[in-house]
């Protein structure tokens, strides 16, 4: 083990060892990282679109507990250590392991705990094999401290072409392992070896393709300066992440796995979207802020064409799954799922906004300003809450939980703009001007796309039109307004065609 006054010796004679794959530009790891995402994305979406159509509701609402405990545990695993380094304009390989120290102790006692507590949590809920599937999905938790810190060491070299393709090849595996294991009538296993399989394989891939592996070193100042930090990122994950679970568990506890179920159904395929885009923000724009925090003028700049382009992809996708969502379920998911279709409605208007809160909230960190985040994450949470305290023992409702997201999400949208008018001067005017633009096309794109329901068609034939429909009119619109973010992506478009080109030629 190293010691802490060994740290200067030890950095002067290691320093941060330099990944194997060329860094990228911020564009270019934006691109990378999109790739990443919407490749993981449509793979995931038609891996679930198969399981679910193989599986009953009842396997998903056991998984769907297990899953909330675990993700509480990964809070503390994976949220602040690797964050903490990533914002740092200056790391060593000391900080990585140290880090991977300190969150693969941590991962190692929760994992023992929730060992211990399965029995009481399967009681307690009343679902047969929860306790077995809790410990079996545990195992995950050692996996991502190691992931965790293999990640920041790839985004602070915005080597993201490594994302790409450690993320392709698990979910990809992951994907064929739990669709075959449904198809022979695993049930409820067949999710918990897809769930399990996606970390290990990506963990596998990263151990060949990032350039970091752990090694026994640990320094007492680096753990300082680490957990300072990230002591108030994990705090904020910690809170944002109960505000989310809190509402499934009462929903599983007082409601039912069935109406679980759909809940989460309905939160999932909007969030497949969002998820992937968020991740792929976040990932390169974390580093690239960090850099930034100097100028704060270019930070700025850099923020709001994030947003932009963000919203851009996003907004789009939402309107039309929204107005689509029930040919969708009819057809996809088959009828047994139809009870969905009102939350997942609920939570495509949710994510609308999404890009902008990330963008911020990174930009936020990347200044060093992990306690406004947490401030923020605790004023929105404890409104979270309070709307499900309200829905669930008030009205009874699993419906008006769903619509408290909503009111969530547009208070979480208030305080980020606050702050980021505050700290970074992105003034109020400038981020509604932002995203004025494309959420007027979007709801001109959603209308156009919702008349087609008056052609009088099939089910399957509608939904096909109206996905056409929705492309052409939101493309039409953007090439005529002349849409910036459009423009940025048809130019990355031509120059990928052109390299092609001309290596077809060569």
């Amino acid at each position: 083990m190293v010691l802490a006054n060994d740290i200067t010796k030890m950095r002067s004679k290691q320093g941060e060892k330099k990944l194997k794959t060329k860094p990228n530009s911020i564009k270019g790891g934006l691109i990378w990282s999109f790739g990443e995402r919407i490749t993981a994305q449509l793979v995931t979406t038609v891996v679930s679109i198969v399981l679910a159509r193989l599986l009953d509701p009842e396997h998903y609402g056991i998984v769907a507990i297990v899953i909330i405990f675990i993700n509480l545990c990964n809070v503390f695993v994976t949220s602040g250590f690797g964050n903490a380094i990533v914002q740092q304009q200056k790391a060593s390989s000391i900080d990585f392991n140290t880090a991977f120290a300190l969150s693969m102790t941590i991962s190692l006692l929760l994992y023992f705990l929730l060992f211990l507590v399965s029995p009481l949590i399967e009681r307690y809920y009343a679902m047969d094999d929860l306790a077995i599937v809790l410990r079996v999905m545990a195992l995950r938790l050692p996996l991502a401290a190691l992931n965790s810190i293999q990640q920041a060491y790839i985004q602070r070299q915005m080597a993201f072409k490594s994302f790409f393709i450690a993320t392709l090849f698990g979910t990809v595996v992951s994907g064929i392992v739990g669709v075959l294991l449904a198809f022979h009538g695993y049930g409820v296993w067949a999710l918990v070896a897809q769930y399990l399989t996606n970390t290990t394989v990506d963990t596998i891939a990263l151990w060949f393709i990032c350039g970091w592996k752990p090694r026994f070193q640990y320094s007492r100042t680096s753990a300082k300066r680490i957990v300072s930090f990230g002591w108030r990122l994990l705090a904020s994950e910690l809170v944002a992440t109960l505000e989310g679970d809190i509402r499934t568990l009462i929903v599983g506890k007082v409601f039912g796995s069935s109406d679980l179920a759909y809940y989460e159904e309905g939160k999932k395929y909007p969030g497949l979207v969002v998820t992937n885009i968020n991740a792929a923000i976040s990932k390169v724009m974390l580093p690239a802020y960090s850099k930034q925090q100097e100028n704060l003028l270019e930070l700025k700049n850099t923020l709001r064409k994030t947003i932009r382009l963000g919203v851009y992809i996003l907004a789009p996708v939402m309107v039309g799954f929204m107005v689509v969502s029930n040919g969708f379920v009819s057809i996809i998911l088959t009828e047994k799922w139809i009870l969905a279709v009102p939350y997942i409605r609920i939570f495509c208007i949710c994510y609308f906004t999404r890009p902008l809160e990330t963008s911020c909230r990174q930009a936020i960190l990347g200044i060093g300003k992990s306690d406004i985040i947490f401030r923020i994450m605790l004023i929105v949470n404890i409104f979270a809450l309070s709307t499900v305290i309200i829905a669930v023992f008030a009205f009874k409702s699993v419906f008006l939980i769903a619509i408290g997201s909503l009111l969530t999400t547009v208070l979480s949208v208030v305080c980020y703009g606050y702050y980021a008018n505050r700290l970074l001067g992105y003034r109020i005017k400038e981020q509604i001007g932002d995203i004025a633009q494309t959420f007027m096309m979007c709801a001109f794109m959603g209308i156009c796309v919702k008349c087609v329901e008056l052609i009088g068609c099939t089910t399957m034939m509608t939904l096909i039109i109206q996905i056409l429909v929705g492309i052409f009119v939101y493309v039409l619109l953007s090439k005529t307004t002349k849409n910036d973010s459009f423009n940025y992506l048809l130019n990355i478009i031509k120059k990928i065609v052109h390299k092609d080109s001309q290596l077809s030629n060569m």
